[in-house]
């Protein structure tokens, strides 16, 4: 008889009633995945510790002997009925089971959550499980800091005691024990490091008698570790006594209250109230004893408030749709997917209707659905071109419409990449309007209307984003009918986004061939792929490229990565493009200030009256100061700026204003500067400081080849700079990449600092900036060598060559015999042996124990060959630690990516008489500069792809001149089309705007038109237009690229692949999370102005704050039970003049209960944009940090005061009691 059927008589209260009886517990049919066969299980919930178990139903104690656990808090959803792929798994014997009996539990901490599906005995039993379920999760993300600490000490204390009564031998008389010995492992569990004498110094005489820990004892001592000594002290800033206790042992009503207004800034008079504060008090503690009229908080209770949930830094008001819904959708940015199907990397991953209902329930609003010719005429959604799993076009849209509208009444828009047949997508049309019925938007808002309808008029409604009738016809009808489709590697690096994958649908031609390394000049194997638009190619082997040693101080380019993010991280780099930020006499901000200016001019005064600078001013902000020497002493004036007709106008003199601070300093150095004090005409400028002179890791006489040999015996990452030897006006950074010295030149012009397209004011932002950044590959210049060191370990190598001499050993490299005497090589090219001591080996042949010397034959063993001749230019070094080091970069994506367009293509082959080359073939287009080299080790492949290239280039030219022109053959149905109401797919044009019409682009032709092109432009455009940027092809891991210059531009669907927990995705997730989590954010009022420009920190309607942070202590930092060591970097990411870290702590050896107490200051320009980052990190052994947790904020949405900073890992799901104190303040900065 089922323990339910007795619920008509509620002698305690239903709800309370079902929850009884949930611990008791049912007996219910478990599904499993493909290995086992459906089962019955005992069911039970444990409240104690907040878990859902399951075990045998022979198990003699279901709670120590379960099989499986669930935790509350991991629950995302609860449905009713078969919706999970076990039910799907075993469709025909579950045929037998009522979906009433049937039940689902979604968990995890992942953006791919778990699945337990379960079948009660009756329809009864399984409403109350949902219901007491759904109930009990409430409950327990509801549940105070202190009732979670304790069900999280329950659940460990628990734990113990099983592995304990399973691993002892004893009769079952002997009751289990929590011993000293486990408390300890338990402590170095959570990384909680103590001595041993300390240790036992926590327990009294008579546990450490008895040897056993009852839970009350394990409970107290971990709360008695968790606050660390004189914490109160470093919460007061040492002053000893805590102003809101009197007797510094309790904190009562009042005291509590005057903490609330005046620290925490919570003015709210029903929030402080005495009834409210002694409401919250008793709802904290939990303590039916101390349910009295005047509660009160313990000390050490009132640091566990300030470290809960409930003092968390984010304002809850966001929490709830506060913004103006009635604008148009142009208006908002939209929170948005890129292939929502898809659980992981691009390539091989499952594709998954589960994927589409948890994006939807993370408040995503624009989702994607690429469609594909499928079975029963209807598509099948997945990858194309790609082993990815595919599902039904049908299931799809069913989990659309059960989850569209369960966080958010807004409206949501399928993004529909259409390769289906015009048949299909009739079938397509009818399935939308069956499965959606009403809830898909068919007609209008408004047949009058002149802009986009707002949020508000759509909720509830799902509208389809899709090309349209008659806008865009069939472009490659007639022309590519002839080509070949393949599922090759193409697919993978294009089908990224509407325009992209449409390139490399049509495969003309796909192969491995050689490629000039841009680096180090040799031929490496590239995958190369030929569309009948472009020619991608990516490298085939992630090796690290060897090449000539003989690298000039001109030798590194930067890597490929390192240029496709440039423009994310120039926003680090404080430079600009304005004339006068490259001139001498331009000295930024300086540090000192006034007095900085005054000690400058003193130091060249002997250059005479006029010798002058110009600088940031310290009182105007935004404002520039002209210091000039005259008369013996220095003097001041300040170069106003006004604005006219939409332009920045500088000047000295009221009504002779110049267009630029350089045309103005430039008529003064020619024409008399006059005032009613004084006339001078500008002449020397002071010359910029050389601040890298007083820098450890600057060497004015060291040569390269001091460096080279120095550099050489130490690790990866060790730097100096030298003056280069070729130019006056250039500096080298000499760095070890490996084995290998690397040579970095840096170009002076004016008073700039360069690299590659990266400008600096100074070497030493230079060198900071690339301590923090890549400069080659993933390699950071960490390690500066000082003149010292250097000396020492040029001295120390010349003695050990010296005593290998001695010793007979002949002259050995500066790099160490052990190091260089035996390699492993692979083979870049076949190699047949034309005499007897010669190696003969195949392509990619692995040759071993290979010994290196200065001719061009070294010495090898293959295929049972010792010690053998083989030609040293057939061959490339490679080495395991070299090949893990190089081959991805700082995402853990390939690096070498690239393409290039077709479209009037000229090709051209002639012989190569270098090693293994014996055809280049030479293409060049209309918008490359220089020729692109392919290289050939056989002449058939060199004329098949000339002969491909040539083809395709005639079709691009065809298809070029077609899609000037209406077609009459389309590849969009008619049914499909009548569909499409506003979010109609078009490519972009500069002009005839048409608000229901929208473009999308691939991130990097997005940062090429948004960023390079015309930002007025799209500035204009995005105010009524919308437009979806989505990752490009290449990014096959999934990875994201940063959505934050997009958004400040106003481009309002930002597509990221939510499947992956990356700092972006982060990023999306805390700006999404305000005005409700309801997927629409209202753009700030003044991107809506002409003026505006998300570079510029003076446009109208911006409010500097100063953000004052203390970063107090934390708890609960682990990581994968490791030795933890936490450091917390804080970062601001927004506009480009605010973005960046703004503060680093030092590395905290404890990662339980760490205290840094460090303070920082720092000024944001536009706090609209900006998105306040804490992230912790873990420095291990070898001073590499890894990620522990991270949580981001919109800063306009953060509370002030001591503040909880609740953590999340990396897909952003809240760690368990894991937390940051910190203490903000943030003032508005008065404009001059």
């Amino acid at each position: 008889m089922s323990c339910f059927s007795a619920m008509n008589a509620p002698l305690l209260g239903e709800m309370e009633q079902t929850i009884g009886m949930l611990e008791r517990g049912t007996i219910v049919t478990k599904l499993y995945g493909k290995q086992r066969r459906p089962d019955r299980r005992h069911l039970m919930l444990i409240r104690e510790t907040q878990q859902l178990l399951w075990a045998t139903v022979a198990a003699h104690s279901p709670r120590s002997d379960y099989e499986g656990a669930i935790q509350l808090r991991e629950i995302r959803e609860i449905r009713v009925g078969k919706h999970s792929k076990e039910f799907r798994l075993f469709a025909d014997e579950c045929q037998r089971f009522e979906s009433s009996k049937c039940f689902v539990v979604l968990h995890g901490s992942n953006f791919k959550l778990k699945s337990f599906s379960v079948v009660a005995l009756s329809k009864v039993e399984a409403e109350n499980w949902v219901r007491g379920l759904r109930y009990m999760v409430r409950n327990t993300l509801a549940a105070p800091y202190p009732m979670q600490i304790e069900r999280w000490l329950r659940r460990e204390y628990y734990q113990i005691e099983n592995v304990n009564s399973h691993s002892t031998k004893s009769s079952d008389q002997i009751p289990t024990q929590v011993t000293i010995k486990d408390f300890k492992l338990f402590l170095a569990s959570v990384s909680c490091k103590m001595s041993t004498s300390k240790f036992m110094d926590c327990f009294s005489e008579d546990v450490r008698r008895k040897h056993d820990l009852k839970f009350d004892d394990f409970s107290r001592l971990y709360q008695k570790l968790l606050q660390p000594i004189n914490f109160m002290n470093i919460l007061c800033n040492s002053t000893g006594v805590f102003p809101y206790s009197r007797d510094q042992q309790t904190v009562g009503q009042l005291e509590l209250k005057k903490f609330l207004e005046r620290e925490q800034r919570e003015f709210n008079s029903s929030d402080t109230s005495a009834a409210s504060i002694a409401s919250f008090i008793r709802d904290l503690v939990q303590d039916v004893e101390r349910d009295v009229q005047e509660p009160h908080l313990t000390v050490a209770e009132f640091v566990d408030f300030l470290f809960s949930k409930q003092n968390d830094i984010w304002d809850s008001h966001f929490d709830k749709v506060f913004m103006d819904m009635t604008l148009p959708l142009s208006s908002y940015w939209i929170a948005s997917s890129h292939n929502t199907y898809l659980t992981g990397d691009q390539f091989s991953s499952e594709s998954s209707c589960e994927a589409y209902a948890r994006a939807l329930r993370m408040g995503c609003r624009c989702i994607e659905l690429d469609c594909w010719n499928g079975p029963d005429n209807l598509p099948y959604i997945f990858h194309g071109h790609t082993m990815t799993s595919k599902i039904k076009f049908m299931d799809v849209i069913k989990t659309i419409k059960d989850h569209a509208f369960t966080t958010s009444e807004y409206p949501v828009i399928l993004s529909i990449e259409q390769n289906c047949s015009l048949e299909q997508q009739r079938n397509m049309a009818q399935a939308l309007i069956e499965v959606l019925g009403d809830m898909l938007l068919t007609q209008p808002c408004d047949r009058n209307e002149q802009h986009l309808p707002s949020p508000f008029q759509l909720r509830h409604k799902i509208i389809l984003k899709h090309k349209k009738l008659p806008q865009f016809d069939d472009i490659g009808n007639g022309i590519t009918g002839t080509l070949t489709q393949r599922s090759s590697l193409a697919g993978g690096f294009g089908g990224a986004g509407e325009i992209d994958s449409e390139n490399v649908r049509k495969v003309f031609k796909e192969g491995l061939l050689y490629f000039r390394d841009p680096v180090d000049k040799s031929w490496n194997l590239y995958q190369f792929v030929l569309t009948h638009q472009e020619l991608i190619y990516s490298s085939e082997i992630n090796e690290f490229r060897n090449g000539n040693s003989e690298d000039d101080d001109f030798g590194v380019s930067l890597s490929s990565t390192l240029k496709n993010s440039m423009q994310q991280k120039q926003k680090d780099t404080p430079v600009n493009d304005e004339l006068h930020f490259g001139e001498n006499w331009f000295h930024g901000k300086l540090e000192g200030g006034r007095k900085e200016a005054d000690d400058l001019l003193k130091k060249y005064k002997h250059l005479g009256d006029g010798t002058f600078l110009v600088r940031e001013s310290a009182t105007f902000v935004g404002d520039y100061s002209l210091s000039f020497w005259r008369r013996n002493r220095p003097n001041h004036c300040r170069i106003k700026l006004k604005h006219e007709n939409g332009t920045i106008k500088y000047y000295l003199v009221e009504n002779f204003v110049f267009d630029s601070l350089y045309s103005l300093i430039v008529y003064y150095r020619k024409n008399m500067l006059r005032s009613s004090e004084f006339s001078i005409i500008l002449k020397e400028p002071v010359p910029q400081p050389k601040k890298h002179e007083d820098q450890e890791w600057f060497h004015p006489n060291t040569t390269k080849e001091q460096a080279e040999q120095g550099l050489g015996r130490l690790e990866i990452g060790s730097f100096l700079v030298r003056p280069s030897v070729q130019s006056a006006n250039a500096f080298v950074i000499s760095f070890t990449i490996n084995r290998k010295i690397k040579h970095c030149r840096i170009l002076q012009e004016g008073r700039l600092y360069g690299i590659d397209t990266m400008n600096f004011e100074s070497l030493v932002s230079l060198v900071h900036y690339y301590t923090r950044n890549p400069l080659y590959r993933n390699v950071k210049l960490s390690h500066p060598i000082s003149q010292e060191k250097l000396g020492q370990v040029l001295t120390e190598g010349a003695q050990c060559d010296l005593a290998a001499t001695r010793n007979g050993n002949g002259a050995s490299n500066y790099m160490g015999p052990s190091l260089d005497e035996y390699v492993t090589c692979k083979a870049l090219y076949s190699y047949k042996a034309n005499k007897p001591d010669e190696l003969s080996f195949p392509k990619h042949a692995i040759i071993t124990n290979v010994q290196r010397d200065n001719t061009m034959w070294w010495v090898g063993d293959y295929g049972g060959m010792i010690k053998k001749h083989l030609p040293a230019n057939y061959v490339k070094v490679i080495d395991c630690t070299t090949e893990d080091y190089n081959s991805m970069n700082d995402e853990g994506t390939d690096s070498r990516t690239d393409s290039i367009e077709i479209f009037g293509a000229v090709a051209s082959l002639f012989e190569s008489n270098e090693p293994g080359i014996i055809f280049k073939l030479q293409i060049q287009t209309p918008t490359m500069q220089n020729p692109f080299v392919i290289g050939f080790d056989d002449q058939e492949t060199a004329y098949e792809w000339i002969k491909a290239i040539q083809e395709a280039a005639l079709v691009a030219s065809q298809l070029a001149t077609e899609r000037r022109k209406k077609e009459r053959t389309s590849r969009v149905a008619k049914e499909m089309s009548d569909l499409i109401i506003y979010f109609r797919s078009v490519p972009f044009r500069e002009h005839s705007w048409i608000f229901q019409e929208m473009s999308s682009f691939s991130e990097t032709k997005a940062e090429k038109q948004f960023f390079q092109n015309n930002q007025p432009l799209f500035l204009s455009y995005h105010r009524h237009q919308i437009s979806r940027v989505y990752p490009k092809g290449q990014r096959l891991d999934s990875s994201n690229f940063n959505p934050m210059p997009f958004w400040n531009v106003g481009s309002q669907m930002i597509a990221l692949n939510y499947q992956t927990g990356d700092k972006s995705m982060q990023l999306n997730q805390a700006k999404f999370r305000n005005n409700g989590q309801c997927g629409y954010v209202l753009k700030p009022s003044f991107m809506q102005s002409d003026s505006f420009s998300p570079n510029n920190p003076q446009c109208n309607g911006l409010s500097e704050i100063k953000v004052s942070l203390r970063l107090i202590a934390a708890r609960h930092l682990f990581r994968g039970g490791r030795s933890n060591n936490p450091q917390i970097v804080v970062e601001v990411v927004g506009a480009s003049f605010d973005s960046g870290v703004k503060y680093r702590t030092k590395v905290n050896e404890n990662g339980f209960n760490p205290v840094w107490n460090e303070t920082c200051e720092f000024i944001v320009r536009n706090p609209h944009f900006a998105i306040l980052r804490f992230e912790v990190q873990d420095e291990d052994m070898f001073a590499e940090t890894h990620f522990i947790a991270q949580a981001c904020y919109p800063l306009t949405c953060v509370r002030q005061g001591y503040r909880s900073v609740v953590l999340r890992n990396k897909f952003s799901e809240e760690l368990e009691l894991s937390s940051l104190l910190v203490h903000i303040i943030i003032e508005s900065v008065s404009s001059n």
